[in-house]
């Protein structure tokens, strides 16, 4: 069903892309031979007077395909083509794709932001001795701007902190707005181990890793390796399964809320409305637990989760062994459930589980919410922008999602609900735009270049140079995406 969803929803975010090609060229009077649904044999066709209208066997994308698009085509007779108009026409018309594209995006959050409101960012967990604590943030705050900056996402939050220059929040607690103000603190570095088949006795402050620096990547290549973690006076063995590290950084202390402990929906022995208090004796409170309890299964009978603060262990449980003891809360009565280690596991990596931890900020006031739509859209765009930035200058890695790795995702937001659905669709029509916006040949982007080009030394590039250009540069393209689908076939295998 993830790819029937996939297929819809991916033809009408390229139609509505096509379409501004589309309205752009005929208003400049530029002939559409065609606008076609798909690639591919055409399953079904009606001839206008001069556009033919195609659905296809393909039904992955679609096109419009202008008459004279080929800067090396000849004129034919009777036929206006793309490269008989001037420079800044065709520019707007290469433009109005990835606009369309753009706007499609501000339109769907605008319904979104009507129905359901903005989610809101949320604490869950706030450390002891830290800024975060001695500003008076408390678990479940919702921030609601940060240096007078509106936020959407716990990135915007994260970003500015992380800058290490003291901070403005305005909080919603209980009904009512404050105010705090706090300095971020440069925490250390954080180690995340997960062990299996551990002997030895557990220390507080490590000295070595089998001999070597406590370093991320000398811990990196002992992975699936049998590691000897140094104490003082101890020392722990174990099969290395998973770790992960987290470089020093300015941050408050506390940690973002994400999903609550109450079921959104009936799965295995739990039921809507259930609220988990305990897994395997361990009280869970916020997504903090859930995510400490996810390791533990990883961990397994025999096995350890520590969590590390610069060498000091600051936390650490046993895992846990094939079955555990959940104690649930059902109509007012609490439950003892013994359930399988690796459901639990399952339920852990399933969208659409729990409920959300906070609900949604709705709006009133129709100005305001036009504004907040609007402004979540340019904190977007900004985003996206920076996000591509950083994939081409090799500063961000994984970012890349192809068409296999967004079937899963449509599949996971489709578990969610409809608001997860038109979210993604949104975000996927803005990146699309976005992209196409890039100055690199066969995307619009490189064409609007050189139409640019053309309109700066009123003098057009040879067309067999243009036309070999976005040839080079459309084989590139196939290229990425072949490596790319390989990509998410890697992740989907490694799941």
């Amino acid at each position: 069903m993830s790819i029937v969803y996939f297929i819809i929803i991916l033809v009408g975010i390229i139609s509505v892309h096509e379409f501004g090609h589309f309205i752009f060229a005929r208003i400049f009077g530029v002939d559409v031979l065609e606008f076609a649904i798909g690639f591919g044999p055409k399953l079904y066709e009606k001839k206008g007077k001069k556009t033919t209208f195609r659905v296809n066997a393909i039904p992955i994308g679609g096109y419009v395909k202008l008459a004279g698009e080929d800067p090396t085509e000849e004129q034919k007779e009777g036929v206006i083509g793309l490269y008989s108009k001037p420079a800044w026409q065709r520019l707007l018309i290469f433009f109005a794709g990835p606009l369309f594209s753009i706007l499609a995006g501000y339109l769907l959050f605008t319904l979104i932001v009507a129905f359901w409101g903005v989610p809101s960012v949320s604490i869950a967990l706030v450390e002891n001795n830290t800024p975060a604590f001695e500003a008076g943030l408390m678990p479940d705050d919702v921030i609601l701007s940060i240096n007078n900056k509106r936020v959407y996402d716990t990135y915007t939050v994260s970003q500015i902190i992380r800058q290490g220059k003291p901070v403005k929040m305005l909080i919603s607690r209980n009904g009512k707005r404050l105010t705090v103000f706090a300095t971020p603190q440069l925490f250390k570095s954080n180690h995340f181990f997960v062990l299996r088949d551990v002997s030895g006795e557990l220390g507080k402050k490590i000295e070595s890793i089998s001999g070597k620096p406590l370093e991320a990547s000398v811990i990196n290549s002992m992975l699936n390796q049998y590691i000897s973690i140094e104490f003082e006076s101890t020392s722990l063995k174990g099969l290395l399964k998973q770790y992960q590290y987290d470089q020093p950084r300015f941050a408050l202390g506390f940690y973002f809320a994400s999903v609550s402990n109450v079921f959104r929906k009936d799965v295995g022995p739990f039921l809507k409305k259930d609220r988990l208090i305990s897994i395997g004796g361990l009280q869970i409170q916020s997504n903090v637990d859930l995510s400490r309890v996810y390791q533990l299964i990883m961990a397994g009978d025999g096995g350890i989760y520590i969590e590390v603060s610069d060498d000091q262990v600051v936390w650490s449980h046993s895992g846990f062994s094939d079955q555990v003891e959940v104690r649930i809360q059902r109509d007012g009565q609490e439950l003892f459930v013994n359930v399988q280690s690796a459901l639990i596991k399952q339920i852990m990596e399933s969208a659409g589980v729990f409920e959300p931890k906070v609900n949604n900020i709705k709006f009133n006031n129709l100005w305001e919410m036009i504004y907040v739509s609007f402004d979540r859209c340019n904190n977007l765009l900004l985003m996206m922008y920076k996000s591509l930035l950083g994939i081409f200058k090799s500063t961000e890695s994984g970012g890349v999602v192809g068409p296999l790795g967004l079937v899963g995702l449509v599949g996971e937001a489709a578990q969610v609900g409809l608001e997860q659905v038109l979210t993604l669709v949104a975000f996927i029509t803005m990146s699309i735009g976005l992209f196409n916006l890039l100055p690199l040949p066969a995307l619009d982007g490189g064409r609007i270049i050189f139409s640019l080009l053309e309109i700066i030394f009123r003098k057009r590039i040879d067309p067999k140079i243009e036309s070999l250009i976005h040839l080079i540069g459309f084989v590139i393209l196939i290229v990425l995406m072949i490596f790319v689908t390989f990509s998410d076939v890697g992740r989907l295998i490694s799941k």
